[in-house]
């Protein structure tokens, strides 16, 4: 039964993965990421479809959000480079805003993690909770070592 479920989520994300990269052309490589970590991700936690899906009806709202504010945060660091590269250190009042709007920003994101994990006990034990905090570190320097020592292939 459990693979059956399995395979029936690998089928379904794979069809929305690749909805995605054609919506997405040129993301390609990042989508088949974001594939395998779903896939991997429902293999560490043991959740059931029902689970699954409400899992990542969540995690898609969050990361929603977070995309936001992360432009956000490089809208502020961008205005802050322009500043300082067309007036200098001038007006400290202007500098400061700029500063505290991405601090605010970068606070934003940490908040609305927490809000995301804490909003997990409704659908997910606290084992798997632990879980899922330990596969997103391990799974990011994974993916992390992989592209470094691509890159280091290429020099």
């Amino acid at each position: 039964m459990k693979n059956k479920i399995t395979f029936s989520l690998i089928i379904l994300l794979s069809v929305f993965a690749n909805a995605q990269q054609h919506r997405n052309f040129g993301r390609g490589g990042m989508s088949r990421i974001e594939e395998l970590e779903k896939i991997k991700l429902i293999e560490a936690l043991n959740m059931d479809e029902q689970t699954t899906l409400k899992f990542f009806s969540r995690r898609t709202e969050y990361q929603n959000k977070i995309k936001t504010l992360n432009k956000n945060g490089d809208e502020q660091l961008d205005k802050l480079s322009d500043y300082i590269n067309t007036n200098g250190n001038k007006n400290t009042d202007e500098l400061k805003n700029i500063i505290n709007n991405y601090l605010s920003t970068t606070e934003s994101i940490i908040k609305e993690r927490t809000k995301f994990i804490n909003s997990l006990s409704d659908i997910l034990t606290y084992e798997q909770i632990s879980k899922l905090l330990v596969f997103e570190k391990k799974f990011r320097d994974e993916i992390r070592g992989i592209l470094f020592r691509e890159r280091m292939k290429k020099k």
